[in-house]
């Protein structure tokens, strides 16, 4: 079930007048909205709408792509993470990032967790053993591996690498979890695996989703942006959205009239 939105409360992310460019061509139009801390918050909207892109501005994952350019601002607990001297090491921190397709290290379900903690100094020894069971634990794999963390990832089923990501992304200590179509290349049951896990890390991480399946959205998320041609055409709490939304094109969308 999902819980009541809170609007007055102060925004985890605000974003205020976003343009996105990939060199010369305009992807993303105007965009302002505000993510609330520990609530899923959904985009949806037909495919090439800009949706990914909008959600990859949020941890600064373009920045990796040459020519596009950003203009607007994108605050994180107030401040700028665009800003000349922010640190974009931490940026990625704070904002952790699972992809569509589950993206395992060809290493050990162990190096996969352990990697990120590594690098940033952020625990070794025991402490790094403790970290990498307990994150296990916290998206259901550690019994399903019966502890063996010496496991191949890629020996895993397709739905518990995600899982793995998803682990292997929360390990160092995320603020904000991205997720772009993290159940798109799921069955069915490892989908609802995935949902419940959504549910579950909402208390403890803002949570933001893209989707093209907008029964995952109804169910799963607290407020809904409906994306279109690169516009931001309606955010809304999603029982609103999807039973009463402000916008003819964001009913005709949700109604399968367009789109």
């Amino acid at each position: 079930m999902q819980k009541d939105v809170q609007p007055e409360t102060v925004p985890k992310v605000q974003v205020t007048h976003l343009d996105f460019f990939y060199g010369a061509n305009q992807a993303l139009f105007d965009i302002s909205l505000s993510v609330y801390e520990h609530e899923i918050t959904a985009f949806i909207g037909p495919s090439g709408c800009g949706k990914s892109t909008f959600l990859r501005c949020l941890n600064r994952m373009n920045d990796e792509i040459a020519g596009t350019r950003l203009e607007g601002k994108v605050l994180i607990d107030g401040e700028d993470i665009y800003a000349p001297d922010a640190d974009i090491v931490e940026v990625r921190r704070r904002v952790g990032l699972v992809f569509q397709k589950p993206n395992p290290f060809p290493q050990s379900i162990y190096n996969n967790v352990a990697m990120g903690l590594r690098a940033l100094r952020m625990a070794r020894g025991s402490e790094l053993d403790d970290r990498v069971e307990a994150y296990l634990k916290r998206v259901d794999l550690w019994d399903e591996i019966k502890g063996d963390t010496s496991t191949p990832a890629m020996a895993l089923g397709l739905g518990q690498q995600q899982r793995l990501c998803i682990a292997r992304t929360m390990a160092v200590e995320p603020e904000i979890v991205l997720m772009d179509e993290p159940a798109s290349a799921l069955d069915p049951i490892a989908t609802l695996r995935i949902e419940d896990l959504m549910r579950e890390l909402r208390q403890d991480y803002t949570i933001v989703i893209v989707t093209h399946n907008m029964q995952q959205a109804a169910r799963v998320s607290d407020r809904t942006a409906f994306f279109w041609l690169g516009e931001l055409v309606e955010f809304n709490a999603t029982g609103k959205v999807f039973t009463n939304p402000d916008e003819e094109r964001t009913e005709a969308y949700i109604t399968g009239r367009v789109g």
